[in-house]
């Protein structure tokens, strides 16, 4: 009993430590999230690409491809990644080992202008963030994590508009000294748990 009331303390630190890795960090410019990324990263940009066979397309090589797939296919003729039928979501898949990303988000109508609309990213893991883009520059967002980014999906952004995403980043964050010091706080309160209760 003596032993179990040492380890709660441990096993709550743990649990925050496990808490704050689920959570991604979001950034809303590229300079910001370019410097939380490890060097190595994978960067496309889409330009001269012309529109592929239907179905999901594959970019890049290496721990850093990527595929993408909307449900009536994709568009990449103007430069872009996006959807080619209106209000469609596009979702694009990494492998594993990736927990970072970042790209210019935003919505275009059939003429490939931009359109300042609400748009939603839902990351694999369920966990969702919606902005208004006024500008392609301010459609930027970066996400980082201490755990994989499997996928993230871009909702369809409305009636007679396409979703649509440019300069994709995928690579790996450079890991944040606070959370490096809770798991070794935790590591630290486990062994001096383990020791107590020999």
């Amino acid at each position: 009993m003596h032993a179990i009331r040492h380890l709660v303390p441990a096993i709550a630190l743990v649990a925050m430590a496990a808490s704050s890795f689920a959570s991604p960090t979001v950034f809303t410019s590229q300079a910001d999230f370019l410097a939380h990324v490890q060097p190595g990263s994978y960067t496309e940009n889409f330009d001269g690409l012309g529109n592929g066979p239907a179905g999901a397309q594959s970019f890049g090589t290496g721990p850093f491809a990527f595929s993408a797939f909307a449900s009536q296919d994709l568009y990449l003729a103007g430069g872009f990644l996006g959807a080619s039928q209106i209000n469609d979501a596009l979702t694009v898949n990494f492998g594993a080992g990736v927990n970072a990303f970042g790209a210019n988000f935003f919505a275009t109508d059939i003429n490939d202008d931009f359109q300042s609309v609400l748009l939603t990213l839902t990351l694999g893991d369920g966990s969702t963030f919606s902005f208004t883009p006024a500008s392609l520059a301010d459609g930027y967002r970066g996400f980082t994590s201490d755990v994989d980014i499997t996928s993230f999906t871009i909702s369809g952004p409305g009636n007679s508009l396409y979703a649509s995403l440019d300069n994709l980043t995928v690579g790996n964050g450079v890991p944040e000294p606070a959370s490096l010091a809770l798991v070794g706080l935790a590591g630290a309160a486990l062994f001096a748990t383990r020791r107590r209760a020999r």
